[in-house]
């Protein structure tokens, strides 16, 4: 009998525990004819879904303060980004860093374990800077070879990461 009731205590921490864990719902991809940006992302918490832009502003349920936690990067992270949205609750948002070469500082890195990459010089030096991939959906721009269209303009999104909601402007 004691063991059940200590069972019976050990299954409701764990439970009370779980209700409390933030999951990404959705990264919100932006896209124009010529940019591809991360405007926000959505987060599961208690069956509620919550927006939160990238500088860590509530968007929908403003009234979500009381149960998801908002860090930011400070001093003691490093000083390349200092005042960033460093998490969502259990949600790491990473950045690129000197570490990472010089090219993306400061850029979006990884929200949660979805990476995010951006052409580089050794992509060809028509795009440098722009959104290269998130998770597996790659982003291809047109390029000075193609005369079709302007270059710098996308060309297509392929690819299925699960959680990336693509918003067309």
């Amino acid at each position: 009998m004691i063991l059940k009731r200590i069972l019976f205590i050990i299954l409701l921490t764990s439970f009370s525990f779980m209700s409390r864990a933030q999951t990404l719902a959705h990264i919100n991809l932006e896209v124009s004819t010529a940019h591809a940006t991360v405007r926000s992302v959505d987060v599961a918490s208690n069956n509620l879904t919550y927006c939160v832009d990238l500088v860590g502003h509530f968007i929908a349920n403003a009234d979500a303060g009381n149960n998801i936690s908002i860090s930011y990067y400070t001093e003691s992270d490093g000083f390349d980004n200092i005042g960033k949205l460093k998490s969502i609750g259990n949600i790491p948002v990473t950045y690129y860093t000197q570490f990472d070469g010089p090219d993306n500082i400061g850029k979006l890195k990884s929200i949660g374990n979805i990476a995010i990459s951006y052409y580089t010089q050794y992509d060809g030096f028509d795009n440098i800077g722009k959104l290269k991939s998130i998770g597996s959906t790659t982003i291809t721009y047109y390029d000075r070879f193609d005369i079709s269209q302007p270059s710098g303009t996308i060309k297509s999104i392929d690819g299925n990461t699960p959680c990336l909601n693509i918003i067309t402007i």
